[in-house]
């Protein structure tokens, strides 16, 4: 199974000189879990909790991006935004799907809006 892409951006801080202590302070996760994602020893039934948990927080952190579920991919900021404002595409049964992941998202700002 290939490494995440967060996960690799917590590589790259440890290779620019971050502590693992900095980088869970900076993330908010526990540092013995963190240990345990960098050195590749973490339970793989907790794995899709880790990433649903600190995944985002991690892109956000690292790369200004967001973890679109729908495309299950790291995506910037502003393309999450344009798909949440885009108006409702009959073109593609895909943009269509796509669309439809936006509305009920929590990340799509509308969403984020109501629980405010």
């Amino acid at each position: 199974m290939p490494e995440p892409e967060w996960i690799g951006l917590l590589r790259a801080e440890v290779g620019k000189g971050k502590s693992i202590s900095q980088i869970a302070r900076e993330t908010g996760m526990a540092r013995p879990s963190l240990s345990m994602l960098l050195s590749g020893t973490y339970p793989a039934q907790s794995f899709d909790l880790v990433t649903r948990r600190h995944g985002q927080r991690v892109l956000q952190l690292y790369r200004d991006q967001v973890l679109c579920p729908h495309l299950h991919a790291a995506i910037p900021i502003d393309a999450c935004r344009a798909h949440a404002a885009a108006p409702m595409s009959t073109s593609s049964p895909e943009k269509l799907r796509h669309w439809r992941a936006c509305r009920r998202c929590p990340l799509n700002p509308e969403n984020q809006k109501e629980t405010q």
